[in-house]
């Protein structure tokens, strides 16, 4: 979640002003390129293309997973995600557009934010010291996801067989493409009230936190107010280990990335996150020895299209957004430690999305970039989705 609130405001605002480009340059799916019968993975057909073709051509060939998408945040907030229709100037993240753009599947966020509460900020409440507001803001986005399951819209992943599953038990969307799958991410933990209560979310289908948004919670200093580990922090910490869940680091101040990095031993990920060594040095984005850390783990980055975190002063571009993908990979020494983590309407809007790249139907874009800047097509393809279920297939494995 780049967010709307706090020191992420200024970024969204700056990167809005520079947005003179027009956002809609992806190419027409309906022009006429050739592309090959192949295989079949899960429940989608796929095609092998020929990677000098319009790249929105690739996009028909490949599967994704998607690392952070603020799904709950935006229903709450009015969207019907259900339906396929989306002021194109405010949104471009729907289920219909997600299984259009093969992401099969995508970790949904529970985000909320203390100090922001009320009619216009339903993921808000007062305080992190309010246990029962932050609770309820939390479930309040759970229930979103468990009500899209039994409505037959999502099927939750809560374990390793569910990634090995393609909504076989569920009806195939008019145009044959599976339902997507969700992973439950919180982003924020004040909605657990104590590390007492993180094996109840755990039955509900939390597989992954993040101890804070950028301002701070009850249990980390975040990226934006630079705190370390809160008293209740390293006990946190535990918690979410005892019962398997990953740790997203994306929010995480440097002290306390650097002190969860010491006390787990559970998996580690940046779900949404990109490279400081390319831009401004703020908190928000990892330092080169913080990639090193995670890649140590064996964890993974997910790179994060938010335009702001691109570049500096300008709309970013996908020459951008492949350039924040090479330095993760050439620092963890492999391709394997990097993948999407879009985080497409998550306080922003599309026209804050890389040139070219302002619906998730165009990912084929940044696909023919990397293909395009030297990466192997299984590489690509490990981007794509491959890196993100090797690491939760082992994550799961673990828990």
């Amino acid at each position: 979640m780049m967010g709307l609130h706090g020191p992420a405001a200024s970024e969204a605002a700056g990167a809005g002003a520079v947005a003179g480009t027009d956002a809609e340059t992806g190419a027409d799916a309906n022009t006429g390129a050739v592309i090959d019968s192949g295989g079949i993975i899960g429940q989608r057909t796929l095609r092998t293309p020929t990677w000098t073709q319009q790249p929105s051509f690739i996009l028909a060939a490949m599967r994704w997973i998607d690392g952070h998408l603020d799904l709950a945040y935006l229903a709450v907030g009015g969207r019907d995600l259900r339906q396929s229709a989306v002021d194109r100037a405010r949104g471009c993240i729907t289920l219909p557009a997600m299984r259009e753009a093969g992401i099969e599947l995508a970790f949904g966020t529970i985000f909320t934010e203390p100090g922001v509460f009320g009619r216009d900020h339903p993921h808000g409440y007062p305080s992190s010291d309010d246990f029962d507001a932050a609770e309820a803001a939390g479930m309040a986005q759970l229930t979103i996801y468990e009500q899209w399951e039994r409505e037959g819209e999502i099927s939750l992943v809560r374990s390793q067989a569910d990634l090995a599953a393609t909504s076989k038990s569920k009806s195939l969307t008019a145009n044959g493409n599976a339902l997507p799958q969700i992973m439950l991410l919180m982003e924020n933990a004040d909605p657990i009230r104590s590390p007492d209560a993180v094996g109840e979310w755990f039955q509900r289908g939390l597989r992954m936190v993040g101890l804070t948004w950028a301002t701070g919670s009850r249990y980390s200093g975040g990226n934006g107010d630079g705190g370390p580990l809160k008293p209740l922090g390293p006990e946190m910490v535990k918690a979410l280990d005892a019962v398997g869940i990953i740790h997203d680091v994306s929010h995480l101040s440097d002290a306390a990335f650097e002190a969860v990095m010491e006390i787990s031993r559970g998996p580690i990920a940046a779900s949404h996150s990109n490279a400081r060594g390319l831009l401004e040095p703020k908190q928000r984005h990892l330092k080169d020895e913080h990639i090193k850390a995670i890649a140590g783990r064996n964890g993974i980055v997910g790179l994060n299209l938010y335009s702001a975190f691109l570049a500096t002063g300008r709309r970013a571009t996908i020459d951008d957004a492949v350039r924040h993908v090479n330095h993760v990979a050439d620092l963890m020494g492999h391709r394997r430690g990097v993948g999407l983590g879009s985080d497409m309407d998550g306080g922003f809007t599309p026209r804050d999305l890389p040139i070219g790249l302002d619906h998730p139907r165009q990912l084929g874009t940044l696909a023919a970039a990397l293909r395009n800047s030297g990466w192997s097509e299984a590489e690509v393809e490990g981007f794509a989705w491959g890196n993100w279920l090797r690491f939760l297939t082992g994550a799961f494995v673990s828990s």
